[in-house]
Formats: structure tokens, C-alpha cells, sequence
């Protein structure tokens, strides 16, 4: 006799809401951005890096959340729920710090003066926001480089320990 299979969730509308609120709102900012002389002087001043790679990751991470739920909506996790609501924020801040660290690296590989075009920052602030996961797993391995494996109990890899439990023997 075999086993019926579990009762696949379809995805909650509101998921769906939310991301494309998120889109329409960073696609508002953008407009704004780019109209307003005032909004632009206000904004804080990154030095090298362009301010608007926290847009261009946010924008990375909404897309990332809208791919997930075009290819995931009819067997739904509701475990993500609560990652599509923080899409625009992580995608945003791991766009950010990721271009800090990139220009850091340009930085520690050269003596000579490196100024990179904005586009290239804004590239790797959408990609980065787009696959915040992989640069988190980059930046548990150079930290591991840099400083040792350090505490290697559950949540220490950077990934709030929520890594599959491996089957009892």
C-alpha cells in the first residue's frame, strides 16, 4: 500500500501583494530619485560608493522573491513567508555592504588608484540583492578564511541555524 501524498499548499495571495507593492514602491523612489534635485543633496553621501546601490539591491531582492513565486506558488513553503516580507530590507542591505566589501577588495588588490564607474557598483548591489543567500555563504567562508572556523554550534555559519537536521543512523 503506498503512502498518499502530502496536501500541497498554493500560495497566499497577500505574498504576491506584497512583492509587487514592493516593485511599484521601488519603482516610485526611483522616479523620485531621479526628478528631485532635493531628495538627491538630502541623501547621505557614501563616499565611493553611489547611494543608490541600496535601491538596485532591494530591487534585486524583490525580483529573486517574484521568481521564487512564479516557480514555487502552486506547492507553497510557508516557511518563506516572512523571507518575501523582508525581500526589499535584506536585498537592500546585503546590496549595500556587498559593494563596500567589493570596493574593498578593488582597494587591498591594487596600488594604484581605482575609481570605479557607479554602474559597477549598482551591478553588483542588484546582484548581490538577487542572491543574498550565496554572498551569505561567501561571507561565512571568508570570514573563515580570515579568522578561523570560530564557533561551529548551529547558527554560528550565518544561517540562524536553521540548517536540515541529518537523519538519526
Amino acid at each position: 500500500m503506498s503512502t498518499p501524498e502530502p496536501a500541497r499548499l498554493k500560495m497566499p495571495f497577500r505574498i504576491f501583494a506584497f512583492e509587487v507593492a514592493y516593485l511599484v514602491l521601488l519603482v516610485a523612489i526611483l522616479v523620485l530619485y531621479k526628478t528631485s534635485d532635493p531628495l538627491r543633496d538630502a541623501l547621505p553621501n557614501f563616499g565611493k560608493i553611489p547611494v543608490e546601490v541600496v535601491w538596485f539591491g532591494a530591487t534585486g531582492g524583490v525580483l529573486s522573491g517574484l521568481g521564487g513565486i512564479f516557480f514555487h506558488n502552486a506547492h507553497w513553503d510557508n516557511a518563506y513567508n516572512y523571507w518575501h516580507y523582508s525581500r526589499p530590507l535584506v536585498g537592500g542591505v546585503v546590496g549595500g555592504v556587498g559593494c563596500v566589501l567589493f570596493y574593498a577588495s578593488i582597494l587591498a588588490g591594487t596600488q594604484n588608484a581605482v575609481e570605479p564607474r557607479t554602474v559597477t557598483f549598482d551591478a553588483v548591489a542588484f546582484l548581490l540583492g538577487f542572491a543574498d543567500e550565496a554572498f551569505r555563504r561567501q561571507i561565512t567562508s571568508l570570514t573563515n578564511l580570515l579568522f578561523g572556523p570560530g564557533d561551529t554550534k548551529p547558527g554560528a555559519a550565518g544561517d540562524g541555524g536553521h540548517q536540515p537536521t541529518p537523519p538519526a543512523s
